[in-house]
């Protein structure tokens, strides 16, 4: 018994006795840790091009021992030049909209180089842009981070070789909008799809801007089983009136070569 004893001390936190038998203890748990995601700096200068400083935002993630990430938070870091001022006022979360205060009450004018605290974390993914003043009345903005891609339309055909979509992403992208467009097909059983190109793109004012995925370079490939491919770019600047559109087109077993286009204006 003095030996059995002797042993169970030996084993400490690693095992337990229940009902007559040892169990090992429970492995522990690794903390969530806090890891770089993105950070964005950019330098201003006034209308006679005179450097007033930089403005960083930076965004960090929480991951979990898993490698799963349940958590961002961010800061903003002010780099005044010599002789020159900047205060940081505002950030806003995409994720919600909602504009809050970099310092409660307000932020000080800065003189030398600043770090801001860690901003509340949010669970959902989203870019953080920050607003802030500077010396001789200038305006900084800069943003960090990205959000999910977002389904804004889509559209889809059936055939009897199977069934083909498209559809048109958004996001925001640090202090800019990107968009993507996405073809997928679904082969019908013992049939193919061959992919020819997929676009992403805006009218604006008659004029279309677009980006364009060859789907057949280097050559083309029918497809039997279920197969995507996306093409993305950053938006333009917008202006009316305007259509928002992503489009693809596919050649099918009967010869047909078919486009289907995917708009905000259906």
């Amino acid at each position: 018994m003095r030996k059995f004893r002797t042993a169970l001390i030996a084993l400490g936190a690693t095992a337990a006795v229940i009902g007559g038998g040892l169990v090992a203890a429970p492995a522990a748990q690794a903390a969530a840790t806090w890891q770089a995601h993105d950070k964005n700096c950019k330098t201003f200068t006034d209308i006679n091009a005179q450097t007033l400083g930089s403005v960083c935002a930076e965004v960090q993630k929480r991951v979990t021992d898993t490698g799963s990430v349940n958590g961002y938070r961010a800061r903003v870091t002010a780099t005044p030049a010599a002789g020159h001022w900047m205060k940081p006022t505002t950030y806003v979360w995409s994720s919600d909209g909602a504009v809050s205060q970099v310092c409660s009450g307000g932020c000080a004018q800065r003189t030398s180089a600043w770090t801001s605290a860690w901003s509340p974390v949010k669970t959902t993914a989203g870019t953080y842009e920050v607003r802030g003043e500077s010396s001789g009345g200038s305006l900084s903005e800069v943003g960090a981070s990205w959000s999910d891609w977002a389904r804004v339309a889509e559209k889809c055909s059936t055939y009897a070789a199977g069934k083909f979509c498209v559809y048109r992403h958004e996001r925001g992208y640090r202090d800019t909008m990107q968009e993507r467009g996405k073809l997928s097909v679904t082969p019908a059983a013992g049939k193919w799809i061959e992919p020819r190109w997929v676009r992403v793109g805006d009218v604006m004012n008659g004029t279309d801007t677009h980006r364009t995925r060859d789907l057949c370079d280097p050559s083309c490939t029918r497809r039997t089983a279920g197969w995507s491919a996306t093409v993305s770019r950053t938006m333009p600047g917008l202006s009316s009136p305007l259509e928002l559109y992503a489009s693809a087109q596919v050649a099918l077993p009967s010869g047909e070569t078919r486009t289907i286009r995917a708009s905000l204006s259906d």
